[in-house]
């Protein structure tokens, strides 16, 4: 993404039969080949005046630079002199492509020569390219050594003909070479030149600029034609663009539905902002991307291909790319290389916690901006945001907001109607692109319509107007399809016409890719194999179709308009030039028809993940999906849930799994689907009681259903499932329910021999210990546990027990049940170890259980300063993770903290927002201490009736649910407001006996105090 788009995307040539007698004796095959020769101006009198080291400095920069040059755009070089050298353009691309690519490779030639003489002082450094094309015989065709073999022709000799009669700073083509890139790029006629060697005058022409950029992000739209009715919005546009080149950086989002020219009015963009720009950067969303995590940025480099048969990048590579468009921050580039997950990245910042990483990430990302716009103003554009994924929509949102402080003009396009409220806190500035008028159509039409058939254009313009409903993609499809048949009447036209433009547009396609023989089916594979495909993938799709005819349908398919071709690392593919144009393809095929294609691909690339290796995991499940193979699917799907957990991806893991229990429904019974509902459930549970809560109707209901099919299973797999029981314990509705269930799991596996189903046991038995007011078993079940935790095993485990690291667990309940057995700094000691412990590990879910901690932890000494600081940090995680769960705990335990520092009723206001929200969850498994905050802060607003009435509830909930270890402070609390209430001594002191007793009964030491303290106040130390 973070790649300036500079080359046109290369086509492979069409694969031609050489012409008798074209071929030598010795094996040689004849090629149009194009040359490039550069050198610079005066290098010998540059000798004489500099010193011999800064002399070899200048060149080696500039022949750097040029190299770069040649090689970005697909050139090789030959041969390499001090200041000049020779480069030879692939005979694997056709002659049109690699005639453009010399040429622009010349012009970026020249424009380094620039930049290397002003970086180092020397104004008057300068160079001279000449380019030319011409036949040749080459002996050996094979791509990787073809460059070593005698080339023999004309090129290579005229090229350096031409460099020498060229101006300094230009580049001079042969009359060949100009032919061939004649429609890609503009030239000036320098007359004809007799040159040295050669016969006959050669006409020369300087190459000024390439006239249509086409970048490998572009969407794929044809770019030609007249600019019909955005006249509004590009004087928005222009406005806009003056301001960023002022200094204030601006975000535009483009709306409009598929094929109404977001593509078009961007790329007129490019155009009117070339002048003026420092840098222009692409980011492209593909379809199916919003679950695969960051995609738009690891499909931007050019060797994010096959890596071990997935798509990956390495940390060198990321620093590579980042360096060229001149971020060097080292940092930044870790955290971009750790969020790729790229090979070689900086593996301590796996030891980050989530919230850690997001803040590292949105500091480089300030960086990332700050480091491209060194140089000047600088264009931005995210294409088709409505595909983006959750981790990429986050640091776009980021950069939306920071965008005002930079020159940077950030352009989003989105289909219409997508959601982007994540974009309210950026000043956005929105244009919504309509379809275009009846009598804007009609201009679209006429100027689009093919020259051979204007006799015909009066009577079917009515019909292409209605047929197009002013969309301009329609537009051109109707006008390309006239083009190509010269029969085409009204009736041809309106046949099976329905009022849906799309249906309209099927048609269309469905009636010009007939005409195309073989490559129909082609296209049709294309469709199927969705955003990208190469031949070899083809063949397979098309497994009755030849090498050759696949070649030449997708060469075909390119011309006719309906494929572009993408240059990927060692290899040419495809791509539609539209998404609309592959997904009306797509939907055209029948049932049958799509299962079968499917199939196939999946067979093939789960065979050989590097066929296709920017089909990631979760694409690969919905091929699987899609082919009927359901049980591959679901594997599929839980693999993609796992991998995006491991990277705190919980949205995305969230929905992969939740998908792959969708498709378990569709199964059938019988232990296989059982197999894969247990597996699916595993990894979904710890998920949705980090995301909604531990005691949440949706995670209780999915460790029921999984108990319920874990217990048909053999007793010999009963282990295997230990999670899912485990999980079941942690969701009981009470801890009555809870301690049951502990009591069951225990019994089952009292001879399980595995550390961590016994480090899991004594977490069960120290959470419901905890909670019973047993102090002393808390802290053996706690210490033993921990004696057994492998922090390597942990790294699994800690997702499927609870969702929450057992060591975090532990270390934050010793604090709490230290605390309140009287050993505060051993407490306080416990505290820090798990803050730092869970901080080190970096797991979201962990981290979410740890901030309710020290919540907690902060609410027992009544240190408000800190409660307000947790709460806010808890808001912030919520936020970034969507935990309503903890969004909830958030609000109450800053809702108490404000009650006791700013305002009694505003705190109180907020602190029953939470309890709302965490009712609704059904997170409620700590009511009697929520309650016990609700009637503490009624008693401080004066209202002790109802104080007490919520009092009597907690108690009465506390004594049901089992919940004991705050029960002494209850009663307390009832104590202290019915004294306030003036009601009857003997029932205040009835209360406090009660708290005594049960905090004694518990060693609670802190909470003894308490009681005495109160007992004190009220002057009633004589009566118990």
């Amino acid at each position: 993404m973070l790649r300036e788009s500079r080359t046109n995307t290369p086509r492979k040539a069409v694969s031609r039969t050489a012409r008798a007698g074209g071929a030598s004796a010795h094996g040689s095959e004849r090629h149009i080949v194009t040359a490039l020769c550069y050198d610079l101006v005066g290098s010998t009198d540059l000798l004489h005046v500099m010193d011999i080291e800064d002399y070899q400095e200048l060149m080696s920069a500039f022949q750097g630079a040029s190299r770069q040059s040649i090689a970005s755009h697909s050139g090789v070089m030959q041969h390499e002199a001090g200041d000049g050298g020779v480069a030879l353009f692939p005979i694997d691309l056709d002659a049109k492509d690699a005639a453009s690519l010399a040429i622009r490779a010349g012009l970026d030639i020249v424009d380094a020569c620039k930049r290397v003489g002003q970086e180092r002082g020397r104004d008057d450094l300068r160079v001279r390219v000449g380019i030319a094309t011409s036949a040749a015989l080459i002996r050996d065709m094979e791509r990787e050594s073809w460059l070593q073999e005698p080339v023999t022709g004309a090129a290579l000799a005229m090229a350096a003909r031409l460099q020498v009669i060229a101006e300094p700073n230009s580049v001079l083509v042969s009359e060949e070479t100009r032919n061939l890139a004649g429609r890609s790029h503009a030239f000036v006629f320098q007359g004809s030149k007799a040159l040295k060697g050669f016969s006959a005058p050669e006409k020369v022409w300087r190459a000024l600029g390439h006239k249509i950029e086409v970048g490998r992000f572009h969407a794929y739209g044809r770019l030609g034609g007249p600019f019909i009715n955005r006249e509004s919005e590009l004087n928005t546009i222009v406005r806009t663009w003056d301001g960023v080149i002022a200094g204030r950086g601006a975000s535009l989002l483009i709306e409009g539905d598929a094929g109404i020219g977001k593509s078009r009015l961007l790329r007129e963009i490019r155009r009117r902002t070339r002048d003026r720009r420092s840098k222009l950067f692409f980011f492209q969303c593909l379809p199916g991307g919003l679950r695969s995590t960051l995609h738009p940025l690891l499909h931007s480099f050019p060797g994010s291909m096959a890596r071990g048969g997935q798509m990956g990048v390495t940390a060198s590579e990321v620093a590579t790319l980042f360096g060229r468009n001149g971020i060097e921050d080292r940092e930044a580039i870790d955290v971009f290389a750790y969020l790729l997950g790229a090979e070689g990245r900086n593996q301590l910042l796996s030891n980050d916690n989530p919230k850690t990483i997001r803040e590292k990430a949105h500091r480089a990302l300030l960086r990332t901006l700050e480091a491209i716009c060194r140089s000047g103003p600088v264009v931005v554009a995210v294409e088709d945001i409505h595909w983006i994924d959750p981790t990429s929509r986050d640091l776009l949102g980021e950069a939306a907001r920071l965008i005002g402080q930079f020159p940077i003009f950030l352009i989003l396009t989105a289909r219409r109607g997508s959601p982007v409220e994540w974009l309210d806190a950026a000043n956005l500035l929105r244009l919504s692109l309509r379809p275009l008028d009846s009598d804007e159509t009609k201009l679209a039409i006429r100027a689009k319509w093919p020259a051979h058939q204007l006799e015909r254009l009066p009577e079917l313009f009515e019909v292409a107007e209605r047929i197009s409903g002013g969309v301009p993609l329609f537009i051109e499809e109707i006008c390309q399809w006239a083009s190509q048949n010269a029969e085409a009447d009204e009736a041809s036209l309106s046949e099976n016409m329905k009022p849906v433009h799309l249906s309209a547009f099927e048609s269309i396609l469905d009636a010009r890719l007939q005409h195309l023989g073989p490559a129909r089916e082609v296209a049709r594979a294309a469709a199927a194999a969705g955003t990208l495909v190469t031949l070899p993938l083809l063949r397979l799709l098309l497994p009755d179709f030849s090498k050759k005819a696949i070649a030449s349908a997708a060469d075909m398919l390119c011309e006719t308009g309906f494929l572009t071709r993408v240059r990927a690392p060692g290899r040419v593919a495809y791509g539609f030039r539209h998404v609309l144009i592959q997904e009306t393809i797509y939907n055209a095929l029948l049932r049958k028809q799509r299962q079968m294609l499917h199939r196939r691909l999946f067979g093939a690339v789960n065979q050989n993940r590097g066929m296709a290796a920017w089909i990631d995991t979760g694409a690969l499940a919905e091929h699987a999906e899609r082919a009927g193979l359901l049980e591959n699917a679901i594997e599929l799907l839980i693999a993609a849930g796992k991998e995006s957990s491991s990277r705190s991806a919980m949205i995305e893991a969230r929905q992969y799994l939740e998908h792959a229990l969708r498709l378990c429904s569709q199964l059938g019974d019988g232990r296989p689907v059982e197999t894969l509902q247990l597996a699916a459930l595993t990894a979904l549970g710890p998920i949705l009681i980090g995301m909604v809560g531990m005691s949440s109707q949706p995670a209780r209901q999915l460790y029921e259903d999984g108990v319920a099919i874990a217990r048909r299973q053999p007793m010999s797999e009963q282990s295997r499932w230990f999670p899912i029981h485990w999980g079941w314990w942690l969701t009981g509705s009470d801890f009555r329910v809870m301690h049951d269930r502990a009591l069951e799991v225990q019994s089952m596996l009292a001879e399980a021999e595995d550390p961590e189903i016994r480090l899991q046991i004594n977490h069960c038995i120290w959470a419901i210990d905890f909670n019973l007011g047993h102090h002393r078993q808390t802290q053996d079940a706690i210490l033993a546990g921990l004696a057994l935790y492998d922090e390597r095993t942990a790294k699994t485990n800690r997702t499927l027990y609870g969702g929450h690291d057992a060591k975090v667990c532990g270390l934050g309940q010793l604090a709490l049940s230290l605390w309140l057995t009287g050993r505060t700094s051993a407490s306080d000691a416990a505290l820090s170890r798990m803050i730092t412990f869970v901080d080190r590990i970096g797991h979201a879910p962990s981290k979410a259980h740890s901030l309710d901690t020290e919540a907690v932890s902060a609410f027992y000494r009544e240190d408000f300063a800190r409660l307000t600081d947790v709460a806010e940090r808890m808001a912030d995680f919520a936020r970034k993770h969507e935990m309503r769960s903890l969004s909830g705990l958030s609000l109450l335990f800053g809702g108490w903290a404000i009650a006791h520092r700013e305002d009694l009723a505003t705190g109180h206001q907020t602190f029953q927002g939470g309890l709302a929200l965490l009712k609704e969850l059904g997170t409620v498994i700590d009511l009697p201490i929520y309650l016990y905050m609700h009637a503490t802060m009624l008693g401080l607003a004066a209202k002790h009736d109802a104080a007490i009435k919520v009092t009597d509830e907690a108690i009465e909930r506390a004594q049901e649910t089992y919940h004991a270890y705050w029960l002494a402070e209850l009663f307390r609390c009832r104590a202290v407001l019915r004294a306030r209430a003036g009601e009857d001594s003997a029932r205040v002191v009835d209360d406090l006996r009660s708290a005594v007793e049960i905090a004694e009964r518990q060693g609670a030491k802190a909470l003894l105090q308490r009681a005495r303290r109160s007992i004190r106040e009220l002057n009633l130390v004589g009566r118990l």
